[in-house]
């Protein structure tokens, strides 16, 4: 359970540390908390591979 959802944070945590993670919970509106608990629906995790494309265009850029 949720364990791609917070591969996701994980990601996010390695791109741009606190703030990029903080940025995908805003994005998809799932914060890490909460990600523990949703499903890996494919819904949700279409939902944070949009928000990590997303992510991975600001901190790239910095």
């Amino acid at each position: 359970m949720a364990e791609k959802l917070l591969e996701f944070y994980e990601k996010a945590y390695k791109l741009g540390g606190l703030k990029a993670q903080m940025r995908l919970a805003l994005l998809t509106l799932i914060p890490s908390p909460k990600a523990k608990t949703e499903p890996d629906s494919p819904e949700n995790i279409k939902k944070f591979e949009n928000a990590m494309k997303e992510i991975e265009k600001e901190f790239q850029n910095k």
